[in-house]
């Protein structure tokens, strides 16, 4: 479930700014798409496949009254961070943290976001967001490299159409205080592992005990999940979860809490009435720069990425980035039905 407990990254500093749990500018680079705070710029800076790039950052934009130029008018200024590269077309979840000018990670409260076509058309929302927290990597006692960045906010939004689309959040931290974050989010038609589409059968590798996990598998120590191919998890007959990841080599850390994650909805829901696998992305160590067949295939560029498979092959849900291990049973649990 969800976290709704009040912010604990906004108390007013002394100049009555607001301030968040310290993490580094690289870091926050690494785990999302900064989304331009400068309302107008066509195009998202993207940092997800793990290449730094210098963010952009300006105070609130004004506009026609109702725009998304006006959403928390008067608020203190935060940075939008995307966990997503691209969305598709039509309702889904848009994943994003939150920044302080001085790179301190908002955590907690929930968020309201808008979302527009353009500076000057109305703005349609509020849209209120949760926050999770990424707790499985403590649980499963993993030693694999963690982000810094242990939660993320989330929310249901619809996206009519492709383009850039502009997308406002605000958050109130007590006191009068608000944070207000606006950024920009590609939308496609037909982006990778699209919900509707038929999921790619592809051979991955398996491992039949100890000594193969370690030859499959770049987390630390090994998990368990390689214990079936992608295509014969697709062709069985139940409901599949696969994550493409790769806890060792992961560009934004966060490859290594979310296999965790999904261990533990696999030690809930239990492989004999779904199949969870884990995709490693570099099983060779030595050729990190050389991504495996089906991760190329299905046409990733960033990682981590979770995908829900129904029995017939078709996909129910994709998250690109951080996700819990509730979200994916929530996601799998209606499967299990059918």
């Amino acid at each position: 479930m969800p976290d709704r407990r009040a912010p604990e990254a906004l108390p007013p500093d002394e100049q009555g700014n607001l301030v968040g749990t310290p993490v580094s500018r690289r870091d926050l680079l690494r785990q999302a798409a900064v989304g331009a705070s400068a309302l107008g710029l066509s195009a998202l800076l993207a940092a997800c496949s793990g290449r730094d790039r210098p963010s952009s950052s300006a105070p609130a934009s004004s506009g026609p009254a109702g725009s998304i130029g006006t959403v928390g008018s008067g608020g203190a200024q935060l940075s939008l961070l995307n966990a997503q590269s691209q969305l598709q077309v039509g309702r889904q979840l848009y994943t994003f943290g939150l920044s302080t000018p001085d790179n301190r990670l908002v955590t907690g409260g929930r968020p309201e976001v808008w979302t527009a076509r353009d500076e000057t058309s109305k703005a349609t929302g509020p849209f209120p967001a949760d926050w999770f927290t990424l707790d499985a990597y403590v649980m499963t006692g993993d030693k694999s490299p963690r982000s810094e960045l242990t939660g993320f906010y989330a929310v249901q939004l619809d996206f009519e159409a492709t383009g850039n689309w502009l997308v406002a959040a605000t958050i109130d931290g007590g006191g009068g205080q608000r944070g207000v974050a606006r950024g920009g989010v590609p939308v496609a038609a037909d982006p990778p592992a699209r919900v509707g589409s038929k999921a790619l059968s592809e051979r991955t590798l398996v491992a039949r005990d100890k000594v193969d996990l370690a030859k499959v598998c770049t987390r630390t120590p090994p998990c368990d999940l390689h214990g079936i191919t992608l295509d014969r998890a697709l062709a069985s007959g139940r409901p599949t979860v696969v994550s493409f990841s790769t806890p060792l080599f992961c560009s934004s850390r966060m490859c290594g809490p979310v296999v965790d994650e999904l261990l533990v909805a696999a030690g809930r829901v239990g492989q004999a009435r779904a199949n969870l696998l884990h995709v490693e992305i570099y099983p060779d160590q030595k050729a990190a720069d050389k991504p495996v067949r089906a991760f190329t295939a299905w046409g990733f560029q960033s990682e981590p990425w979770t995908i829900v498979i129904d029995r017939k092959a078709i996909i129910r849900a994709r998250f690109e980035g951080p996700v819990t291990s509730t979200q994916i049973e929530a996601a799998l649990r209606p499967l299990l039905l059918r």
